[in-house]
């Protein structure tokens, strides 16, 4: 069995050569195996095997969601609409507090863009076209702070003055948005801008640059950032979006818990994995997630890390006391104090 290794080359999505490779590393599930078949590979194989196992997980398996699908529509229609109008040009905010996978479905999004452009554009790369730009606010960023990264990731070899003016920046800025064919600018941590320079380049983008502008952040629209004064201006032109806990108390959200955890379920890249004990848990991992989605995602990697850098295992069962282990581990590495014990978790029927 040969199993080819996922190169990577870019640690940040905040150039466009990373930024790609991010929309293009979508590893397939590798080949199902027995155990013992497993076992009975080469060193090398086996450590190839687990690596792609472990990229599977953390880039290609997701589950779909209500908030992506929204998102996508609006997007959609505001991508067609925004280079048709001359004034109040429209974007989204995705918000959230932290951990609800805000960034993920910005990324999720910015792919379909750009897949879509590359469907309608083959030759786009060779014509110099760049459909999604993606830039990430520090904390105390400033709007001069904000065109500097929009530059810097159209034209990284550009050398700016070290005393260059705040219009200049946007003027260049806007320019190379307009030259690259831009149509999606991705802000994300959003909320780390702040005051009235931020919110006024940003109004001053949506006038002057047909892109669709994306802010992604913590409480967008009450908080410093867009919640008041100047900022008002910006959430008053975009479409909100936020994301939300599941609620299982109802049976829409029950049924959605309950499909996202068999999902999980079905996928795990575990050699002669029968998917039934997430299932059967669900509402205990509902209870242990806080009914987060990032949080049931990362209770699902951390349960596959543990199974596979366990050397004395002899299968890679799940079982109710491996499942427990990792759900016991979760309440001390985040705000999550639940309190599910052994006797509460089910083995698959």
């Amino acid at each position: 069995m040969i199993v080819e290794p996922l190169v990577l080359r870019h640690a940040r999505k905040t150039t466009l050569h990373g930024l790609r490779e991010a929309f293009s590393a979508l590893p397939p599930k590798p080949p199902a195996l027995a155990y013992a078949d497993y076992v009975a590979l080469p060193a090398d194989d086996r450590d190839a095997y687990d690596q792609a196992r472990d990229d599977f997980l953390r880039l290609t398996l997701r589950v779909p969601t209500p908030e992506q699908d929204l998102c996508a529509r609006i997007l959609a229609k505001l991508i067609a609409s925004n280079p048709r109008r001359k004034n109040s040009r429209r974007g989204l905010m995705i918000s959230a507090p932290m951990f609800f996978g805000k960034t993920e479905l910005a990324l999720l999004l910015s792919r379909s863009v750009e897949h879509e452009h590359t469907a309608r554009h083959p030759g786009y790369v060779d014509d110099g076209e760049v459909p999604v730009v993606w830039v990430e606010m520090t904390d105390h960023s400033t709007g001069k702070a904000l065109l500097a990264q929009i530059i810097e990731f159209l034209a990284p070899t550009v050398a700016l003055p070290k005393q260059v003016t705040t219009d200049r920046l946007r003027r260049l800025a806007v320019d190379l948005l307009q030259t690259h064919r831009t149509k999606l600018l991705v802000i994300d941590e959003a909320h780390k801008l702040g005051g009235a320079e931020p919110s006024s380049i940003i109004k001053a983008l949506q006038n002057e640059s047909a892109a669709t502008i994306v802010l992604v952040g913590i409480n967008l629209a009450s908080g410093k950032a867009f919640g008041t004064g100047d900022g008002l201006q910006v959430t008053m032109r975009c479409d909100l979006v936020e994301l939300h806990k599941i609620n299982i108390g109802t049976n829409e959200e029950l049924a959605l818990w309950q499909r996202w955890v068999a999902i999980f379920d079905r996928n795990l890249p575990l050699c002669g994995h029968t998917p039934g004990t997430l299932t059967r848990n669900a509402a205990a991992l509902h209870k242990a997630a806080g009914g987060q989605l990032a949080v049931l995602a990362m209770i699902v990697e951390r349960l596959v890390a543990v199974i596979l850098d366990d050397p004395a295992r002899s299968d890679e069962h799940v079982t109710r006391q491996r499942l427990f282990d990792v759900l016991d581990g979760l309440r001390h590495t985040t705000p999550i104090r639940h309190k599910i014990t052994l006797d509460d978790l089910l083995e698959a029927a």
